[in-house]
């Protein structure tokens, strides 16, 4: 194999065990974690991460873009259900559980990260802000479309807010590691306290 040849897989190789190590050290250790922190887990010098990689903004928009366009097309699927009800619950559980098992995407997605955008030698965070901005008006409206039908429908009570799903979910989350059933519990009395209430 010609040694350019041979570099050039090298460089892939690197650059995927970059891109895996992070996306482990951030859902477990959250964004907080440094590049040295992903190249000692990635098993590389933090050299190699740099080079790939101006800052941790660039590492976490490649580490994140997909995930978070999921979460909004989880969000638009659910907004768009034939049974409303369903799509909701659907939705609700599915991310408590992704979101409980990344605490990367989880401060991304409640915006617990956005105010340290760009720290990073000073860098302008262009392509990570715009991704938090275009997924926090995508899912959005898409959660308003879903709030509203389900309104709409008589199955969520009147006085439920999109907004109010993240509190609902950190409360679910926070019993997912100590015990599932627990959890599920939880998310069943959560559920049975958004439907509408009966006419006293």
């Amino acid at each position: 194999m010609p040694s350019s040849d041979r570099m050039r897989r090298d460089a892939e190789t690197n650059l995927r065990r970059v891109l895996d190590a992070a996306a482990e050290v951030f859902a477990g250790r959250g964004l907080d974690a440094t590049l040295a922190d992903v190249a000692g887990h990635a098993g590389v010098g933090v050299g190699t991460v740099y080079r790939r990689f101006a800052n941790k903004d660039e590492l976490i928009y490649e580490v994140y873009r997909g995930p978070l366009v999921r979460a909004t097309e989880l969000a638009r699927d659910a907004s768009e259900a034939d049974d409303v009800w369903s799509g909701f619950v659907r939705f609700f559980e599915r991310s408590i559980r992704d979101l409980a098992a990344d605490r990367g995407l989880w401060e991304l997605t409640t915006g617990g990260f956005n105010q340290s955008l760009g720290w990073a030698r000073g860098t302008p965070p262009t392509r990570l802000a715009q991704l938090f901005a275009d997924n926090h008006k995508v899912m959005g409206a898409h959660l308003d479309k879903l709030v509203r039908r389900a309104k709409q429908a008589g199955e969520l009570r009147a006085d439920f807010e999109a907004r109010d799903m993240t509190l609902l979910s950190a409360a679910v989350q926070a019993t997912i590691t100590v015990d599932d059933q627990a959890s599920r519990r939880v998310l069943g009395f959560i559920l049975d306290g958004l439907r509408p209430r009966a006419p006293s």
